[in-house]
């Protein structure tokens, strides 16, 4: 048997894979991809490859033969399960696009809802700016409504104030009573805006009062009055003339207190020197302090006869 055409030497391809890879190239080239059974087509070519391939090795035919057949068997069952999956794969289909449509919907909804939202943000907004423009015109109303009642009301008592002195100047002139018109004075206690407005002045000029009060603390709280700076000027100047006085009481009792202090030094230097028996006595009590006054006696004694012996022996 001719093997020449199965094996080959280590530098040239053998017979058969020439003719297989020859006829593969050449049936590829026969086939076109756009063609709608082209993977098909291509297999088709690969397996009469495998079967040559087989006829050409007769010892391995069975079990090429079966790694064939599971090939085959298992492609058949994938090709089932595919067929199987194909309606559900377009009911997927089907279903995904519902949703996307569904999802598109949805989303048109929510576009038109957030631009319903935002026109009618837009126009409360809108909305609120007027109520606040009407509000501050309401206000400025307000103030000058109150400004005018405020004028009205300081008029009122303006002219309240001068009726009453121009009763009391009648009062003083004729030297009769007039008496106040009650129906004004009952009007000006029974008002209550007038009250109201009474009140509102008063509690204003009791804050600027308090105010100006804490201004006055604030800027004056280390100040002295004037009556207590005269006072204390006052008392330390007699302060200041009492201690003068007492210094110079205290340095004339001083120097009269040194030259007492001088005069008995000389004393007592004088009576040192006058009567030497004596500083004996006392320079004895001093180194002996615990004799009896008879032993004191007996020394002064031997003392007293020591200079009469002095003065015989002489």
């Amino acid at each position: 048997m001719d093997t020449s055409h199965i094996y080959a030497g280590p530098w040239r391809k053998p017979q058969l894979l020439i003719q297989l890879e020859s006829y593969v190239n050449k049936e590829l080239q026969t086939i076109s991809f756009d063609q709608p059974e082209f993977q098909e087509q291509k297999l088709q070519i690969y397996r009469d490859v495998f079967g040559q391939f087989m006829k050409e090795f007769k010892t391995y035919q069975p079990l090429l033969s079966a790694i064939k057949k599971e090939y085959e068997n298992t492609l058949t069952f994938q090709q089932d399960q595919i067929r199987k999956l194909e309606p559900l794969q377009s009911h997927l289909r089907l279903v995904s696009e519902e949703c996307d449509k569904k999802i598109q919907a949805y989303l048109e909804e929510e576009q038109a809802k957030i631009g319903a939202l935002k026109r009618e943000n837009r126009q409360l907004q809108k909305n609120i700016e007027d109520m606040k423009e009407k509000e501050r015109a309401m206000l400025a109303v307000v103030d000058h409504l109150q400004a005018e009642v405020s004028n009205q009301y300081v008029q009122y008592r303006e002219e309240v104030d001068a009726r009453k002195l121009l009763i009391w100047q009648l009062n003083d002139l004729t030297g009769g009573s007039v008496k106040e018109d009650p129906a004004d004075k009952k009007a000006e206690i029974q008002d209550p805006v007038v009250l109201q407005l009474a009140l509102k002045v008063c509690r204003g000029d009791l804050t600027k009062v308090q105010a100006e009060l804490v201004k006055m603390k604030t800027e004056h709280w280390d100040v002295v009055p004037r009556c207590k700076w005269d006072t204390l000027t006052q008392t330390h100047t007699q302060t200041l003339l009492q201690l003068q006085t007492l210094q110079g009481d205290f340095d004339r009792l001083k120097s009269e207190y040194d030259t007492l202090l001088e005069l008995q030094e000389r004393e007592t230097v004088q009576n040192k020197r006058q009567d030497p028996i004596s500083v004996q006595v006392l320079e004895l009590r001093k180194e002996v302090p615990q004799k009896s006054a008879k032993e004191i006696e007996e020394l002064l004694a031997s003392s007293q006869s020591k200079p009469d012996n002095n003065t015989i022996s002489s």
